[in-house]
């Protein structure tokens, strides 16, 4: 008899170590599309934070989004996609801004794995280099779980040139 107890003791510390890895391999990410901006100053380019992984819906967020040279390019305009019914956003300091979203409505279905999440205007400013980065605070799901993501960064980059000016063929 206490055999069985010893089993079935090591039995339940497998099922729960084989639960225990599957929820710690669940992967979320959240990357910039393109990750990559290339632009000159005085344009907005346009670039678009997505989440992938995110098989289990999403009922809301909070982000920070932090652009790490604002003397090369800043925030403008940040728009939500329409499963996004309740949005704000904050600025915190002159690098810093806090997204926030939710889905009261359950437009994000479950099992769909890949979401945009907002789409962000730039305003490049001065030739240069910078980074954006996001860092999730709060990203909760549709069965009441929590989302622990991965984060990516983009790269800003500012070309000094500008456009080429046409020049008139002489005559």
């Amino acid at each position: 008899m206490k055999n069985m107890h010893v089993i079935f003791g090591m039995l339940v510390v497998l099922i729960v170590l084989c639960s225990t890895v599957a929820t710690v391999s669940a992967y979320s990410l959240l990357f910039f599309n393109p990750s990559v901006v290339e632009s000159n100053p005085g344009e907005q380019p346009e670039i678009e934070l997505v989440m992938e992984g995110c098989n289990s819906g999403i009922s809301g967020f909070t982000l920070y989004l932090t652009m790490d040279n604002p003397m090369v390019a800043s925030f403008g305009t940040i728009t939500f996609p329409g499963w996004v019914s309740l949005n704000k956003v904050t600025p915190i300091n002159s690098t810093t801004v806090m997204i926030q979203g939710a889905d009261p409505s359950g437009r994000t279905e479950p099992g769909i794995s890949v979401e945009t999440i907002a789409r962000i205007s730039l305003r490049a400013l001065n030739a240069g280099y910078a980074t954006m980065s996001v860092e999730p605070v709060i990203i909760d799901d549709d069965k009441q779980g929590r989302y622990d993501p991965v984060s990516k960064t983009a790269s800003i980059v500012i070309s000094g040139a500008g456009p080429n000016p046409m020049i008139p063929a002489s005559k």
